[in-house]
């Protein structure tokens, strides 16, 4: 099962997250002692269920791209799950280009969006 796949089932199983708004750069706001495991990235919100499979996915990274998403006059929400299992639903209602992943070898996920 895929990384993004993975993420969906678990933050599928659970109902509330909190949100927040996010200037594009701050997708997954990082966390002490806390990194960052796995993301979601939906097309307007979440309860939706529209998920985004991403434009290229390696197994240490990958992005998605997301022009097309603001030029429907919708907007992203991306969901951020944590060591922790906390869960953190960052919406990103600014045109975002595209997300950036990038896993390291500790399995820590980086995600910038521009």
């Amino acid at each position: 099962m895929s990384l993004n796949n993975k993420a969906t089932a678990l933050l599928l199983a659970l109902s509330v997250w909190p949100i927040h708004t996010a200037l594009a750069a701050e997708a997954c706001p990082v966390r002490a002692r806390q990194p960052l495991r796995f993301v979601d990235v939906f097309d307007g919100p979440a309860k939706d269920q529209a998920t985004l499979v991403p434009d290229k996915a390696g197994t240490r990274s990958g992005f998605w791209l997301l022009d097309y998403v603001y030029d429907a006059h919708r907007f992203v929400v991306i969901h951020c799950k944590y060591a922790d299992n906390q869960m953190l639903e960052v919406k990103l209602p600014k045109r975002v280009h595209r997300c950036d992943y990038k896993i390291d070898a500790k399995k820590t996920l980086n995600l910038c969006c521009k």
